[in-house]
């Protein structure tokens, strides 16, 4: 607030001794010249940031509108994550959610890194106590709570990439190769490119008392012949309790199959959303 204020005065003190120096004095003498310059350029900086922002603002005008004046002041929850399209033979590669009763595609919350404690403090990020861990609260998702006032601040933060987590290798190894679905040698690389991604509107939060934003990188796997080969015979195992084969009819029913009338699993909503590529209310 005192940072604002201080701008606030800057500004207003600046318009008012350009118009002194273009009434009182000649500007056309350097020293006045270079005076005006300075104090144009002052000015002006503030004028071009609220011009962007009212560019980036129409784009997103409900995020705006919500964070800016409707929930300012209220806490917001973010969930900030990624997640793989792994396709064969017509079905997408699922695992259980290690804290749900329900099936997803590969991936999981980004985390952050060194550094981003400065980024964190200036915008007043809370640590997220939804999940919780063997020993406490998680640590380091990018799965928090601050002011909406500050969201539209900290989602472009996470775009410019800075002290936080860019590889999506971490939650593939996890999820894959650690409890040994896949040969770690034919997986030690993976290619992946990216495909889109997908923010949620601001909407209250499910079993918390908060309005939040989910926001989804999507990547789709790119395998060379034998780990196509490996995933192929994966899916031609069938169906265990950790990893399910699902085809878009299915996603698309978050696990209820329309040909049998019955409901084969649950399937998280975010699964739907990256396979269809378009946020739904479910």
């Amino acid at each position: 607030m005192r940072e604002n204020l201080i701008k606030f005065l800057v500004f207003i003190t600046s318009i008012g001794l350009i118009a002194w120096i273009l009434i009182t004095q000649n500007a056309s003498l350097p020293i006045w010249a270079i005076a005006t310059g300075i104090l144009v350029n002052i000015v002006s900086s503030p004028i071009y940031f609220g011009i962007v922002e009212g560019l980036y603002s129409l784009k997103h005008l409900g995020l705006f509108w919500k964070t800016k004046f409707r929930y300012r002041n209220q806490e917001v929850r973010l969930s900030i994550s990624y997640l793989f399209r792994i396709k064969v033979k017509g079905k997408y590669l699922l695992v259980k959610n290690r804290k749900n009763n329900y099936y997803q595609l590969v991936g999981g919350a980004y985390k952050t890194l060194p550094g981003v404690e400065t980024v964190f403090k200036k915008f007043n990020v809370k640590p997220d106590r939804r999940f919780l861990t063997d020993n406490g609260i998680a640590k380091n998702d990018l799965r928090f709570t601050l002011p909406g006032k500050n969201v539209i601040s900290i989602i472009k933060w996470f775009h410019s990439r800075e002290d936080r987590e860019i590889s999506q290798w971490r939650e593939f190894c996890e999820e894959l190769l650690t409890p040994a679905f896949v040969d770690k040698h034919i997986f030690r690389y993976i290619d992946y490119k990216y495909a889109t991604t997908l923010q949620t509107p601001v909407k209250k939060a499910k079993k918390l008392d908060c309005q939040e934003i989910l926001i989804f990188e999507i990547f789709d796997l790119v395998p060379d012949t034998d780990q196509l080969h490996a995933l192929e015979a994966l899916c031609d195992s069938g169906d265990t309790e950790y990893v399910k084969w699902a085809d878009p009819i299915l996603i698309d029913k978050l696990g209820f199959d329309e040909r049998t009338k019955e409901i084969e699993y649950e399937i998280g909503a975010h699964t739907k959303w990256a396979i269809t590529e378009r946020w739904t209310d479910d």
